[in-house]
């Protein structure tokens, strides 16, 4: 793959930082269309979510540290590249979601129906990551010898070079796109404030947990019956939001009753 897309100069222009940004770019106009469609102020959504992005990437690049310091032991000046990739997105998840709850609350929107408005930006903004994390060899698959197999060459590529190996960042990258369409088509006709989060935590979680056992990639110790630290924070968001959606509804139709 090509994890350096070209060079300005001196300075080498990474993929990963290329479709990191355009994620994001792409991600904020999700959010002023799905602002706009909510009756709310698209300039305003667009600001707090610039806050969030920041918050979210610090939270991201910090758990990638605790959990690999090696790549910036002794160059901790590093930390702020994160266009060179590693990024754990929960840690960014927990970095953002006392963010969210302060800000819909000072805006008036509510947590919640901050949240819901959200949730379709990260799907997109994540499945652009996820095909830079498949440029830069990031987040690579087992070895596999089926027709669809990738085989990474590039001399500055996280992946094992000369090996055919599952593409599991374009199996993510899939997966969220198809989350993002959903959950575009679910936030207009949500019966609940924050049916749309929930609805992403229960998506987002069943995929990770469908994809995890194709990958290779380093992502902490097995814990237990074959799950990762981060297979087992999948597996608790989709099952807590799976109880938030259900009881969510059942609320919702007793109030209609």
């Amino acid at each position: 793959m090509h994890p350096i897309l070209f060079n300005l100069g001196p300075l080498p222009i990474h993929t990963y930082g290329v479709l990191l940004a355009l994620g994001v770019f792409l991600g904020l106009i999700a959010l002023r269309i799905n602002a706009r469609r909510l009756g709310l102020a698209p300039e305003a959504a667009q600001n707090e979510a610039l806050w969030l992005v920041l918050a979210g990437l610090a939270g991201a690049r910090l758990a990638f540290v605790l959990l690999e310091p090696g790549p910036l032991l002794g160059n901790l000046g590093r930390f702020a590249f994160i266009w060179q990739g590693g990024l754990v997105f929960y840690g960014g998840l927990a970095a953002a979601v006392p963010l969210v709850i302060w800000r819909g609350r000072a805006q008036g929107w509510g947590a919640a129906a901050w949240a819901d408005m959200l949730a379709p930006s990260l799907a997109l903004g994540q499945a652009l990551g996820r095909v830079g994390c498949f440029f830069s060899g990031d987040s690579y698959g087992k070895p596999f010898d089926g027709p669809w197999a990738v085989v990474f060459s590039a001399p500055h590529s996280l992946a094992p070079t000369g090996i055919p190996l599952h593409p599991t960042q374009l199996y993510t990258a899939g997966a969220l796109l198809i989350i993002f369409a959903l959950l575009t088509w679910l936030l207009p006709r949500r019966r609940f404030a924050g049916q749309v989060v929930l609805a992403y935590g229960l998506l987002h979680g069943v995929a990770r947990l469908i994809v995890e056992p194709f990958r290779a990639d380093w992502r902490g110790a097995v814990v237990a019956a074959g799950l990762t630290p981060t297979g087992i924070f999948a597996l608790g968001l989709a099952v807590l939001c799976m109880l938030g959606l259900v009881w969510g509804l059942r609320r919702s139709a007793a109030r209609t009753a």
